[in-house]
């Protein structure tokens, strides 16, 4: 949709700080540049819903910038907003997308991305003081700083220039351009290493938690000005997620979730999850609902678990507002073959295909054909024993109803009725 259907306001208490420099926040300078050098005439520009009420400003100084271009808003994201959707974009024939606010990083199908993460606000003095209070210039620690709050990279690594052991994780500006790179792999220490990471407690922050059980893991929040180890808590986490595998072994029919539509190799993912569940005697359902809730995956009740197939932050979903657990790609691998657990949670669900890839057992025609005989014997036994299975049409069995003239007019007088009008009626003494 474009910037003028966009809702001029949003309520304050949904949005998380005040942009005082729309400009320098927005990097609407450095979009102008990016337009410019690959000639883009028709952009999308991705919101999250916090900054959404910035849109229409920021809509207006790119096309008086750009004046021979074409911008699009995304109002509405099909899924996280951390993630680029590709697919809403290639509805307006758009030939680029510009992804505002924070990101998950997960790679683009194919449209060029320039990602521009914000310039949220922080401390800067506190945190370089609260690293030499915690880490001494001899430990080995990889910087993990929430994409809102990269801008201040260089500016911590030239503070510590004396920590020659720090290293900070870098983030790609843009993807499927001539400067795309993909340097977002850990730090090459040849010995154990921290991970510090500066950021709000987010799902950004429980993923980096899950996927280093093994490293110890430190956490500073730019809103309490507190720097604690959070590593500690991952076994809580890992327990929750384990009892979720054991409710899949019991499982007959299991839904396969769709959480993204724009990350590379997805399908690739759904086709492999398809045989992991046929190994184990499954059924499987594929569903696709936008946004998950509870209301929504409460129609499915025949589903006895949901496998969610998203990118590494949304895919770790808090399911207990949820009637059925919805895990991940990598714990439904642990419950259906014969995958041994990691010390570092496998929340990228492409790994998958590649670096943490394992073989399916495979499964004969004949025990596949008995198995899609069983799978389907057990759909008809639940929808044999529902004791409501939809309105009863009773064909024939009724005589025809006489049809008849309604009224006409409107709920506060149809035709025919007597008007009255209850100011001309006094009160009863």
């Amino acid at each position: 949709m474009k910037s003028e259907d966009v809702a001029p306001h949003l309520n304050d208490d949904i949005i998380s700080s005040k942009v005082d420099n729309i400009s320098d926040y927005f990097e609407l300078e450095r979009c102008c540049s990016w337009c410019k050098e690959h000639a883009f005439s028709n952009v999308a520009l991705q919101f999250p819903d916090h900054l959404l009420s910035y849109s229409p400003t920021v809509y207006k100084e790119l096309a008086s910038s750009l004046p021979e271009s074409q911008f699009h808003v995304l109002a509405d994201t099909c899924y996280g907003s951390c993630c680029v959707d590709e697919i809403a974009a290639q509805r307006l024939d758009t030939t680029a997308i510009i992804h505002f606010g924070h990101s998950c990083h997960s790679r683009v199908l194919s449209l060029p991305t320039l990602f521009v993460y914000g310039r949220e606000q922080l401390l800067l003095s506190d945190l370089i003081a609260k690293i030499k209070q915690t880490f001494t210039p001899l430990d080995n620690i990889l910087l993990i700083l929430n994409s809102v709050y990269y801008h201040y990279r260089n500016q911590i690594l030239a503070d510590l220039v004396g920590y020659r052991n720090l290293r900070c994780l870098k983030y790609q500006g843009e993807q499927n351009t001539t400067k795309d790179y993909s340097d977002r792999g850990n730090a090459d220490f040849e010995t154990e290493y921290c991970i510090l990471y500066v950021g709000k407690e987010s799902l950004c922050l429980t993923n980096v938690v899950l996927s280093n059980g093994s490293r110890k893991v430190y956490s500073y929040d730019p809103d309490t000005a507190s720097l604690e180890m959070v590593s500690r808590n991952v076994n809580k986490m890992l327990i929750k997620r384990f009892s979720f595998i054991e409710v899949i072994k019991k499982c007959n029919i299991i839904g396969i979730l769709v959480g993204t539509l724009g990350i590379k190799n997805f399908n690739d993912v759904i086709d492999r999850l398809k045989k992991v569940i046929k190994s184990a005697g499954k059924k499987y359902y594929i569903v696709s609902v936008g946004k998950p809730n509870p209301a929504k995956l409460a129609n499915f009740s025949e589903i006895g678990a949901f496998v969610f197939v998203g990118c590494c932050e949304n895919s770790l979903l808090d399911s207990r507002e949820y009637y059925q657990p919805v895990v991940t790609p990598y714990e439904l691998e642990l419950a259906c073959i014969d995958r041994s657990w990691e010390v570092d949670y496998i929340s990228d669900c492409s790994s998958l295909l590649d670096k943490n890839y394992i073989d399916i057992p495979e499964v004969e025609e004949s025990q596949e054909l008995v198995e899609k005989l069983n799978s389907l014997e057990v759909s008809v036994n639940f929808l044999n024993d529902r004791t409501w299975s939809g309105l009863e049409q009773r064909l024939g069995l009724d005589p025809p109803a006489v049809l008849q003239q309604g009224k006409r007019g409107i709920a506060g007088h149809y035709q025919g009725e007597e008007v009255v009008d209850s100011r001309m009626q006094q009160a009863p003494p």
